[in-house]
Order: structure tokens, then C-alpha cells, then sequence
């Protein structure tokens, strides 16, 4: 059965074939850590800048809490949340944001992490979220209706990995 956990050095391994599984596909609507900078270290290393993000202690940065998938002790994918409604978050990266390892596509793995963080934005004490989703991402739009969302607009943006593109708002009442 999934479940979102925090992270933890156990998962290390399983995480950095996620993020090589990402990178191998090109993937960019979800940029994970690069897998070349994740070493024996890394989790130790990293620790404590996820500490002071989740504090809302990194300038420039919204509060930003990190969850990982796994089923049945298998990296699955991740989920985050961002409680704070700011610019960016309303324009680009939105309150939430998931992804599952490209092996692990189709089986409702999307579906079920963002079921599961829609309970952890509730216990954080969220009304609604939302959820940026690039046009062209049909498969995370499908899910986002499945679960409430309901469009707001679209927007022109831009980003170093997708460019210029047209990026879906959606509320989703908790």
C-alpha cells in the first residue's frame, strides 16, 4: 500500500533512480534533483536546507514540506506541499506537487499521491490548494479533475525547462 513519508536515508537509492529515471526521459514538467549530485552524503548533506525550508528560514523560498512514495519499501515518487499562497506559488509551482518514476506510469500511483497529500494540506490546516499543470500534461490535468479541481484560468508563462508555455490553474477545495 503507498504512503507518503518524510524523507529519510533509507530511500536514498530508490530516490536517485527516480530522479535518473526523470532525467533518462526528459521529463521537465518536474525537475528533480539532479542524480549525478546525489552521492553516499547527499540525504545528510541536503538535510538540513529541507529543515529550514520547511521553516519558511531560506530567502526568497516559500515554506516547502518534501514527502516520498513507497510502496511495499519502493521509491514510487514524491509529493509537495506549499501552505502559502505567494506569488510564485499562484504563478508558477502552485501549492502542491507530485510526480511518479517514469517505471511506475499507469498504474494510479498519481492518483493515489495526490489523494493522500490532499489529506496532509488539510492537517496543515488548507482550505483549497493549488495546482499549476502545464497545458500539455494531459495525464497530471486528468487526475487534478478526477480529485475536484476546477479550472480557474490559463496563463502565458515561462521557465528554463518548459519555456514559453500555457500553465492551468486549478483549485481544489479541501
Amino acid at each position: 500500500m503507498l504512503q507518503l513519508i518524510e524523507r529519510c536515508q533509507k530511500y536514498v537509492s530508490g530516490y536517485k533512480d527516480y530522479c535518473q529515471e526523470l532525467y533518462d526521459n526528459h521529463i521537465i514538467y518536474f525537475r528533480p534533483t539532479n542524480p549525478n549530485s546525489i552521492d553516499d552524503n547527499w540525504f545528510f548533506r541536503t538535510k538540513p536546507w529541507y529543515d529550514k525550508k520547511e521553516k519558511g528560514l531560506i530567502e526568497g523560498q516559500t515554506i516547502s514540506f518534501h514527502y516520498w512514495a513507497i510502496d511495499d519499501g519502493k521509491f514510487i515518487g514524491e509529493f509537495q506541499l506549499r501552505p502559502q499562497l505567494t506569488e510564485k506559488v499562484l504563478t508558477d509551482i502552485g501549492s502542491i506537487g507530485y510526480a511518479v518514476r517514469v517505471s511506475e506510469w499507469g498504474k494510479g500511483y498519481g492518483t493515489e499521491i495526490l489523494r493522500q497529500g490532499l489529506l496532509i494540506a488539510k492537517k496543515h490546516g488548507m482550505e483549497k490548494v493549488l495546482l499549476t499543470i502545464n497545458e500539455e500534461n494531459a495525464v497530471s490535468i486528468r487526475v487534478c479533475e478526477k480529485l475536484g479541481g476546477e479550472l480557474q484560468d490559463t496563463i502565458e508563462v515561462y521557465n528554463k525547462e518548459e519555456g514559453n508555455h500555457l500553465l492551468r490553474r486549478y483549485w481544489i477545495n479541501l
